[in-house]
């Protein structure tokens, strides 16, 4: 009887799961993906990206110059 129970509560999980992502309601905000941006760019800040040419930038876009800020790193 405990097997079935528990097999019961993962189907209604996994179903409540499945919904949830057929619902089409976007999860993230533009406020969260600021926020990971922030964080994947590190302790050292922001690159400045200059020009076009063929060196690519943090953003991914290709630039003539990268400037750094200084670190001590």
């Amino acid at each position: 009887m405990k097997k079935v129970f528990v097999l019961f509560i993962v189907v209604m999980l996994m179903a409540v799961m499945a919904w949830e992502k057929q619902s089409g309601k976007p999860v993230e905000s533009e406020f969260l993906l600021d926020n990971v941006e922030a964080l994947a760019a590190g302790e050292s800040g922001y690159d400045i990206c200059l020009g076009s040419g063929n060196v690519t930038c943090s953003t991914g876009e290709k630039v003539e110059y990268v400037l750094r800020p200084f670190s001590l790193d």
